[in-house]
């Protein structure tokens, strides 16, 4: 269930977490976040016409302007004051709203819309200095992978600049093998250069978040909704990171390697565990020594012994070393 509330920023530090509580006009209550989305939309507009620009809204807001905000459970994903970044933001919105209309996660079935207010809202709250059309990347970046919006639509509501990101972070689904096909996105992704990266690492951030937060309450069942399973994730998540390190320098970086730790770190199975005690690097040296081994060993079995139970057991092993 989704709220919408109504805050008075007379004497308050306009880019505060928290209001005192007599700022808050609660509005509504929803889970079609859409409509509320709309509704703080209009109301933001509404009660701000004084407002041009997002200059003068950082100098006069505290004085006489109305903050319009929806809130997850407390969590708070949308600020209508972002609007006033450009006028861009508010049509990349829109075409999230059109073409991601009744979409859900395919973890947890919240609307689809709750992640590209995630992506966004993360942006605009802690990186004021990214440019515009990094956050407008981030409200259009998955329109072309998941949708079927045409590329005319976000170089005419956004700009050629925003397309040509949006492209950059959009996964090749004439790649039929799993691995490459991801291989082939971070690739993509580094070689179109930082605005790529940023919007792909801010993506990746809010993805694990919400794992980690339906981890809570679905345990090691949260890995049923993932095609390859909790080892194959951590082996692409794993190679994203070292994509970033590699071409990227961002405080954020640091947040992402953190949070896959925790991931790896969840429900751990009983050889997972004997191998933390020989820690990280140990586990990597191992891995390699170890790994050109078990591979052309499960080649020999396919080929040899198709039947052979060793198979699943041994891909197993060899995808949670990966993951390493």
């Amino acid at each position: 269930m989704y709220k919408l509330t109504r805050i008075d920023l007379m004497d308050a530090y306009i880019w505060a977490d928290v209001f005192e509580y007599e700022a808050y006009d609660f509005k509504a209550e929803s889970d079609d976040l859409d409509n509320l989305l709309n509704a703080a939309i209009t109301g933001f507009k509404k009660d701000n016409t004084d407002f041009k620009t997002y200059y003068y809204w950082a100098k006069e807001a505290e004085g006489n302007g109305w903050e319009w905000e929806i809130l997850d459970q407390f969590r708070s994903v949308f600020r209508g004051s972002m609007l006033l970044v450009d006028p861009m933001i508010e049509r990349a919105l829109r075409l999230a709203q059109k073409w991601h209309k009744k979409a859900v996660r395919k973890c947890g079935g919240k609307p689809y819309l709750i992640h590209i207010l995630d992506i966004s809202h993360l942006i605009y709250r802690n990186y004021k200095d990214e440019k515009i059309d990094i956050l407008a990347a981030s409200i259009c970046h998955d329109l072309l992978e998941d949708t079927a919006c045409p590329e005319s639509d976000i170089n005419n509501a956004c700009s050629p600049e925003v397309l040509r990101i949006v492209k950059a972070c959009t996964a090749d689904d004439t790649i039929k093998d799993w691995d490459e096909k991801k291989l082939d996105y971070i690739k993509n992704v580094k070689s179109n250069g930082e605005k790529a990266m940023l919007v792909c690492l801010y993506d990746k951030i809010v993805n694990i978040k919400a794992l980690l937060a339906l981890y809570e309450t679905e345990g090691a069942d949260v890995w049923k909704h993932f095609n390859r399973g909790k080892y194959k994730k951590l082996w692409f998540e794993r190679r994203v990171l070292e994509m970033l390190q590699d071409g990227l320098s961002h405080p954020l970086i640091e947040v992402y390697e953190n949070l896959i730790e925790e991931v790896y770190n969840s429900q751990k199975s009983p050889e997972e565990i004997e191998e933390d005690k020989i820690g990280p690097r140990d586990r990597k040296l191992m891995w390699k020594r170890w790994g050109w081994f078990s591979k052309d060993k499960l080649k020999k079995l396919k080929k040899n012994e198709p039947d052979s139970p060793l198979i699943k057991e041994l891909q197993e092993k060899i995808e949670r070393m990966d993951a390493l």
